[in-house]
């Protein structure tokens, strides 16, 4: 029996900003002969404004376009066997039509504003890409005992269980590896659509938006927890387990939301409950191969970093050594100047001696010739005090002399009278 399930989560950062949910999940479970799963993420950007409804829109006219194909299943499959790839062509081209008449009756009922266009397009509207404010991906997946395909354009990821258990994706948009996602607004959108066809139907088709995938490290985490969900699938035979189920992703997604990507998850599975007891045991060895694979890879990491810290201490010892030759060279520079220092120093201490030696005698010797000085000096003094006193002897002589003359001119006087 074919089932299906699918959950739809706001992301963190458009619960932060205020902003509606854009991811769209649609299930096709109604007919006998086949199911359906969609999932659709309208663009963030400010100028997709509608990509919310965008993204409702492009799963809804998927559902519709493969139900005007595959509800006459019989003539489907015989179709579908003579070229499926012109059949599943022609149900994308009649996605891409549906979803741009769905995108006029909405604007037909809700006419795009003034308002809108001077708010999220800076004024400048463009009415021949009206689709661009609609802009969203979709991938879309189906399951039948007869026909199992998938396409996609724009990211996400597009997961497949097999009746060995085996997880792989075997479909993805390559655009997106080169940081461009490709739209079903674009005016080429049916060239950006890749293709998958099934020789068998595998045990489950899951279809999320890329919300869930940049929420981990890697493509092997991303498998694994898509496996994870996979061993849960074969409980959900009624319909209360699966509304459970559903709640339960819900909130799994919420936390990885919140730890992770931030961004809108969704999910939608497909799956045949049916070939569950012949998958499990896939199931399980595959997931402890993972977890054996992954202690592998953790060991290799350690090895890593073991040699990349061995690597370091080698070249820090490397480094070490060389410091140690050059804080030797310069130990012994800085010893030899040392000794030249010493030596220089013994021999300015020798010179001072010799200085101080020179100093004392030049000390006696000024010493004796003050005394010398001193000696003359008193002589000089001696001498020239004789010299006054002569000076004055010889003035007292003149008087004298003047007084003998007045007496010598007095008795010549009287001697001429």
């Amino acid at each position: 029996m074919l089932k299906g399930i699918s959950a739809v989560t706001i992301g963190q950062s458009h619960i932060d900003n205020g902003t509606d949910c854009q991811d769209c999940a649609q299930l096709d479970l109604e007919n006998k002969n086949y199911v359906m799963a969609a999932v659709a993420d309208g663009h963030g950007s400010k100028k997709h404004f509608r990509s919310d409804r965008g993204s409702q829109f492009a799963a809804q006219a998927a559902k519709d376009s493969i139900y005007e194909y595959m509800n006459d299943y019989e003539r489907f499959v015989e179709a579908y066997q003579a070229d499926r790839e012109y059949l599943i062509d022609r149900i994308i081209k009649m996605t891409i039509t549906k979803w741009h008449e769905k995108i006029r009756e909405d604007l037909n009922e809700d006419p795009i504003t003034q308002e809108e266009i001077d708010k999220y397009l800076g004024g400048a509207f463009n009415s021949d890409k009206v689709s661009s404010v609609y802009g969203t991906t979709l991938l879309v997946g189906v399951m039948s005992e007869k026909c199992n395909f998938g396409f996609l354009i724009g990211d996400g990821s597009f997961v497949v269980i097999d009746k060995h258990g085996k997880a792989y994706i075997p479909i993805e948009d390559t655009n997106s590896k080169a940081n461009y996602t490709s739209s079903l607004s674009s005016s080429d959108s049916y060239n950006g659509f890749v293709t998958h066809f099934f020789d068998e139907m595998p045990f489950s088709i899951m279809v999320s938006t890329d919300g869930l995938v940049k929420s981990f490290a890697n493509d092997s985490d991303f498998l694994d927890y898509n496996q994870a969900i996979a061993m849960e699938l074969g409980k959900l035979d009624d319909d209360d387990k699966i509304n459970q189920m559903e709640e339960r992703l819900i909130k799994l997604f919420e936390q990885r939301s919140r730890d992770g990507s931030e961004d809108d998850i969704s999910i939608s599975i497909i799956f045949d409950i049916d070939a569950y007891d012949g998958v499990i045991e896939g199931l399980q060895t595959r997931r402890k191969l993972n977890k054996i694979d992954e202690q592998i890879d953790l060991s290799k990491k350690k090895i890593n970093t073991l040699n990349f810290k061995m690597k370091q201490i080698i070249s820090e010892r490397k480094a070490n050594r060389e410091n140690l030759v050059k804080i030797n060279d310069e130990r012994r520079k800085l010893e030899d100047y040392n000794r030249k220092l010493v030596e220089r120093k013994q021999r300015l201490e020798e010179e001072l001696r010799k200085i101080e030696q020179e100093s004392d005698e030049l000390n006696k010797k000024k010493i004796e010739l003050d005394l010398e000085f001193q000696k003359y000096e008193k002589i000089d003094q001696m001498k020239e005090q004789e010299k006054n006193k002569n000076l004055e002897d010889q003035e007292l002589e003149k008087e004298n002399i003047e007084i003998k003359q007045k007496e010598k001119e007095k008795l010549q006087d009287l001697l001429n009278s």
